[in-house]
């Protein structure tokens, strides 16, 4: 009786460690088939960029033909503006914009603002680009203008900045950005050479 109790106690002990082991062997098994998971998700990543590098250099033309197309492409981009050349020989081309009335900004009360706008430009060429740009060029305008406060525009000094910001604004509408107002000097970038205002009025 007594011989056979021992191995009672001992199979009871032995118990825990075969549970707690056996709980370490999911976790194993787990971080394994995790780790199996990734590396097939990365050779499977690596093959699809193989492949579509190989497809895109199939398709691509010799060097030659590319930098051949590639020089067409940039001739015939809409994006480059036309050069600005003035020729002196040939007479002014001033462009007249539909009269303007905003609101200025409220800072010194509601006064209102009408302005007569002609613009300069330097070719006759730049008249039809300067057309098809129109709505963008005229709500560029009214913002800047409702941004001004009547005392910026009281003086002539003040006037000559909007006209210079107006200028900047529509050669950059048309694709010619400004130069920085240190080499202002030096001449305007885009078409448009000057802005005149033909009446200015501040109510």
């Amino acid at each position: 009786m007594a011989s056979k109790e021992p191995p009672k106690e001992e199979v009871k002990a032995e118990e825990p460690p075969k549970k707690a082991g056996s709980g370490k062997l999911i976790i194993i098994l787990l971080i394994v088939l995790v780790l199996l998971l990734l590396a097939g998700m990365g050779i499977l990543t690596l093959l699809l960029l193989k492949s579509k590098k190989g497809g895109e250099s199939a398709a691509e033309p010799p060097k030659a033909e590319a930098s051949s197309s590639a020089s067409t492409a940039a001739a015939s981009a809409p994006h480059q503006p036309p050069p600005v050349v003035i020729d002196p020989g040939k007479p002014p081309v001033f462009v007249a914009l539909d009269p303007i009335v905003v609101n200025l900004a409220p800072g010194e009360g509601e006064r209102y603002l009408q302005v007569a706008i002609v613009l300069r430009i330097a070719d006759q060429k730049f008249d039809a680009m300067l057309k098809q740009f129109m709505p963008e060029i005229q709500h560029r305008i009214n913002l800047l203008l409702s941004s001004k406060l009547p005392s910026e525009l009281a003086t002539p000094k003040g006037r000559e900045h909007l006209a210079m910001d107006i200028r900047d604004t529509v050669n950059e509408v048309m694709g010619y950005p400004p130069r920085p107002r240190d080499q202002q000097p030096l001449g305007p970038s885009g078409p448009v050479q000057a802005v005149l205002f033909r009446s200015f009025i501040i109510q």
